[in-house]
């Protein structure tokens, strides 16, 4: 068994969900994340004050598959 592990933009997330369960995998763990990187963050206004976000919010998913399943479901995020 081998564990993949993969950060998502949560506006993905359902359509990977679907395409992995489309493929057989039936269970992995989502876990609500933020964090920063080449995306960079991005400016809200609320209540007339200019505020940065530099934290994102994504998804992680783990999932454990077999050793032989790693490439596809690889592909399949990666879509």
């Amino acid at each position: 068994m081998k564990m993949i592990t993969a950060i998502i933009k949560p506006l993905k997330f359902n359509d990977v969900k679907s395409a992995l369960e489309d493929f057989g995998i039936k269970g992995m763990t989502v876990i609500g994340v933020r964090g920063f990187g080449a995306q960079g963050g991005h400016t809200e206004i609320f209540r007339g004050a200019e505020y940065k976000i530099e934290l994102i919010e994504k998804i992680k998913l783990e999932i454990c598959v077999k050793a032989d399943q790693v490439e596809k479901v690889i592909e399949i995020i990666l879509e």
